[in-house]
């Protein structure tokens, strides 16, 4: 019976036969232990020799089984902590791109504002030269540029003149002239620069030579009245005007000093005088409101216009030398024609206070100087404000204009001269027309005249109201095709209708 026992009956074999492959099946599939792989120089020598009873209890078929499992578990735990590490780089990695770009951002924000404060602390380029004073701080009273070298000189109410080299760094002085006992009012170079005239409230006119500096002729009582205006018609013929409204014109070739003309067709001051390239006519302003006409060659009145309401303080030549325009002390100005002074043919008025002095820089465009302060830009021929070209505080008294054309000097009560770089003007592309705000639709040519009267050239240091949010506009969108052929058709259709009416 006992060998019965141990000896292994058929029925047994067969159920092993049955029962193992599909325990195998399921131990796979199902039955998946987390293993660790060990390697054999970590192993002990209890598990390098194994019982005898342990290696009974597995068959060869289990251990390749057993070999197979824990080398895909082993593979399936490496792949999903590897995959788990990577997800956990990429979290990191996108949190600290995010600090990244806040903190470049907030450097770059940085970095602009250190840049615009650094360019805000550094010198300006100087685009005009700085101001002139008198030693005195006297008041100005007239300006002349050199016609072929960059000096000017002034003249001021306590009766002195200084020449300057003027610069956009710095001026010089190079000369001081006390030659006149009052006020010099009246001051200009001839047309090559070689000598300078000077007219004063003492009724002399000197002329001074500009190389050494001397006076070469001085004519001590030119008129029985303090003398106003001064001008050089050519390079020896010259003209003054005085308190009285008498005009006298002078020849330096002259041994005797006698006028070689003396005309009395005004009852007040002379506060201007012009003439044309050809210095055959001279051309005058009154106190008393008129523009006069007198022809130096035939010592006789050219013609005289009507009497204006306002006294005409200046004068100009326009559009090649074919009209006359007059500035008055009530903001008007008048157009006349060349040797037709009787009644203007063309006016324009709004000019918000007297016009004290007036410059033409270019055929069409005119340089006003006014009693509120401003140095205003008008263009005629379409008569409109241009905007402002610089301001004093106190009213101009003198403009003028250098050799190159770049600059004007102005004066004005306040003892300065100031230079205003007027070179935007050649530039073709500068629209000085473009507004700056929206105008209202009710009162428009009226919110039109009033924006140009404030509206602030480059050459002025102030700015206007619209160029703080003028970065702020956005761009309009391009029209795309398909909006452009809708515009196309639009205007065929417009045409058509057009035509269809006529």
């Amino acid at each position: 019976m006992l060998e019965d026992q141990n000896e292994p009956s058929s029925s047994d074999e067969d159920e092993e036969s049955l029962f193992l492959p599909q325990a195998k099946e399921v131990f796979a599939q199902r039955r998946k232990p987390v293993v660790i792989p060990r390697f054999p120089e970590n192993f002990t020598n209890d598990e390098i020799n194994p019982d005898e009873e342990d290696a009974d209890s597995l068959t060869d078929e289990e251990d390749e089984l057993s070999n197979e499992e824990t080398s895909e578990i082993a593979k399936a735990t490496t792949e999903s902590s590897e995959e788990e590490q990577e997800d956990e780089e990429e979290i990191q990695n996108q949190g600290e791109t995010i600090e990244q770009l806040a903190a470049g951002r907030e450097e770059k924000e940085d970095d602009d504002i250190i840049i615009a404060i650094s360019n805000a602390a550094k010198p300006q380029e100087k685009t005009k030269p700085p101001d002139l004073r008198t030693s005195l701080n006297c008041m100005v009273t007239d300006i002349s540029f050199h016609p072929n070298e960059e000096l000017i000189a002034m003249s001021d109410i306590e009766g002195e003149i200084t020449c300057y080299k003027y610069g956009n760094q710095e001026n010089e002085l190079l000369h001081t002239l006390n030659h006149h006992k009052k006020s010099c009012r009246a001051l200009s170079f001839n047309h090559d620069g070689a000598l300078l005239f000077s007219a004063s409230k003492d009724k002399s006119v000197v002329i001074t030579d500009t190389e050494t500096m001397k006076v070469t002729q001085s004519f001590v009582k030119a008129h029985s009245s303090p003398i106003y205006s001064l001008l050089c018609m050519d390079a020896n013929i010259f003209a003054s005007g005085d308190d009285d409204g008498v005009v006298k014109v002078w020849d330096k070739r002259r041994s005797v000093q006698k006028p070689v003309a003396e005309f009395k067709e005004m009852d007040e001051f002379v506060s201007s005088m012009i003439t044309d390239s050809g210095s055959r006519l001279l051309v005058c302003t009154s106190g008393e409101g008129t523009l006069t006409a007198f022809n130096t060659r035939r010592k006789k009145m050219e013609g005289q216009s009507e009497v204006y309401p306002s006294e005409m303080n200046c004068a100009g030549l326009i559009r090649q030398e074919t009209k006359v325009i007059a500035g008055l002390g009530n903001g008007n100005m008048y157009i006349f024609d060349w040797k037709a002074f009787g009644y203007h043919s063309d006016a324009f008025g709004d000019h918000p206070s007297a016009i004290n002095c007036m410059l033409p820089i270019m055929d069409n465009i005119v340089i006003t100087g006014c009693d509120d302060g401003k140095i205003r830009a008008i263009s005629l021929f379409p008569h409109r404000f241009l905007g402002v070209v610089g301001h004093h505080k106190f009213p101009i008294e003198r403009l003028d204009i250098s050799t190159c054309g770049h600059y004007i000097a102005s004066t004005s009560h306040d003892g300065r001269v100031r230079f205003w770089n007027i070179s935007y003007f050649e530039n073709p592309d500068l629209k000085l027309m473009e507004s700056t705000t929206k105008k209202s639709v009710r009162n428009k040519k009226r919110s039109l005249r009033k924006e140009k009267l404030g509206f602030q050239l480059p050459s002025s240091k102030r700015r206007n109201k619209g160029d703080f949010f003028a970065g702020f506009a956005e761009p309009e969108p391009e029209a795309g095709p398909a909006e452009e052929a809708e515009n196309e058709s639009e205007s065929e259709s417009d045409t058509e209708s057009s035509s269809d009416s006529d």
